[in-house]
């Protein structure tokens, strides 16, 4: 009984106010890290399906706005090799997964600096979280160890990174060269 009331209640409170509050109830999340950009696999849900197609640490995890929506995973298996994996950005579905086999001393560099990083890329993902919508994780070894992150908010991108070590967030260095790399 107790059940119907309150469904009879939402359904009065949605006819009011045109709507709305059906609308907002069913965008939000519980996790400014688990939203993602348009409907479909939030950053977090992305994240976990490619560890579990390859299990290992991820590298990096951009969502593509290509032909097709997807979001693009780097991994260090647990065998020790680069794997790259797709998934399908509507439905998190493995749209490809396959070794990298194009690696060289770098790769080992970023290799052994990730594997000691303290702060993972859904935890840098969950750090930045609060300046807006991840839609890009992504290791640099090269330099400080950081997780360089891309968040989105009122249709303006932000790129900030996040201490491999201690997590901080900071605003990232503006790329002077126009370079989108």
């Amino acid at each position: 009984m107790k059940r119907n009331i309150v469904i009879a209640s939402v359904t009065a409170a949605a006819l009011l106010t045109g709507g709305t509050a059906v609308a907002v109830a069913g965008t939000q999340s519980s996790s400014p890290a688990a939203r993602s950009t348009t409907t479909g696999t939030s950053f977090s849900e992305a994240a976990h399906t490619a560890l579990k197609a390859v299990p290992g640490t991820l590298d990096s995890l951009d969502r593509d706005h290509g032909a097709r929506t997807t979001w693009d995973a780097e991994i260090l298996g647990k065998d020790g090799k680069w794997h790259e994996v797709t998934l399908d950005a509507s439905n998190g579905k493995v749209l490809n997964q396959h070794i990298d086999r194009d690696t060289d001393a770098e790769d080992a560099a970023e290799a052994k600096a990730l594997r000691n990083a303290d702060v993972s890329a859904t935890e840098a993902a969950r750090e930045a979280a609060s300046r807006g919508t991840v839609t890009s994780v992504e290791f640099d070894g090269d330099r400080t160890h950081v997780w360089e992150v891309e968040t989105v908010k009122n249709h303006k991108e932000r790129d900030l990174n996040v201490n491999a070590q201690s997590g901080k967030v900071t605003q990232a260095p503006s790329d002077d060269d126009g370079d989108d790399d």
